[in-house]
């Protein structure tokens, strides 16, 4: 039986500050949960309204357990304009992403992607070109929050993500010894990436933030800096971050 305190801890899961405090994170709708149900993170809880269960029952067998709370709790707990009618809660795992996973497979590295929505799209993105690793800059936007979720459409449970100091992380895979490995980034003086040839499939793909790009910090490490072409007589100053991102990782894919 859920409780009133129960209630209250799993509404704390909607801000940031609760989230890293407890390693949890909230999961909602029918196509998330299922997602989520079917990877190997931690469920807690699994809450469902009588009127879901109704609508569902075959969904209903599947789920290993559950309560059962009324369809003004349900409310209290969503992020969503409509509650979804199916709520649960996970712990957040940890992943240790290192500098040289760079050297075997391409790894996307987030420098202050801050819109929840981008940065939900941009995994998604990396998990439909098989990325499986993406690191964040500790002022991206929280990769756990409901909006971010959604956006991801359940690939944020097929990718490991780490946030971390990424002038660090980008500096120790320079200084690793396969010299084959490429820091790529979007740069206006960069190599035209429709005709750049990628040699190898490894490397680490920045994405710079909507808003400022890579920032200057971060620049001196890019080693392959590569341009998105605009078309003739475009005016447009940039491209979108997820846009940007899907148009680099479709180009590297098939290259």
């Amino acid at each position: 039986m859920i409780t009133k305190n129960d209630i209250k801890f799993i509404q704390s899961l909607k801000q940031t500050k609760y989230r890293k405090e407890h390693k949890m994170f909230l999961v909602e709708g029918n196509k998330l949960v299922g997602e989520l149900l079917s990877s190997n993170f931690k469920v807690e809880d699994i809450l469902v309204t009588d009127l879901w269960l109704e609508k569902f029952p075959e969904m209903a067998q599947t789920l290993p357990f559950y309560d059962i709370i009324s369809p003004k709790q349900m409310e209290q707990l969503s992020s969503m304009v409509t509650p979804p009618g199916i709520i649960a809660t996970a712990h957040t795992p940890s992943y240790n992403i290192k500098p040289e996973d760079a050297e075997n497979e391409f790894i996307v590295a987030l420098d202050g992607i801050n819109d929840p929505g981008n940065l939900g799209t941009i995994i998604r993105t990396a998990d439909w070109f098989g990325i499986k690793k993406i690191i964040c800059s500790s002022d991206c936007a929280d990769a756990w929050q409901p909006k971010t979720i959604q956006s991801t459409m359940g690939s944020i449970f097929r990718i490991e993500i780490m946030e971390t100091y990424l002038k660090e992380f980008l500096s120790k895979t320079q200084k690793l010894q396969n010299s084959k490995t490429r820091i790529y980034g979007a740069l206006m003086d960069g190599e035209n990436i429709f005709t750049k040839k990628i040699e190898n499939k490894n490397g680490v793909i920045v994405i710079g933030s909507e808003s400022h790009g890579i920032r200057q910090d971060v620049l001196p490490l890019i080693t392959a800096p590569i341009h998105i072409p605009r078309g003739e007589g475009s005016k447009t100053e940039s491209l979108n971050a997820s846009v940007a991102a899907g148009i680099i990782l479709a180009t590297i894919h098939n290259s």
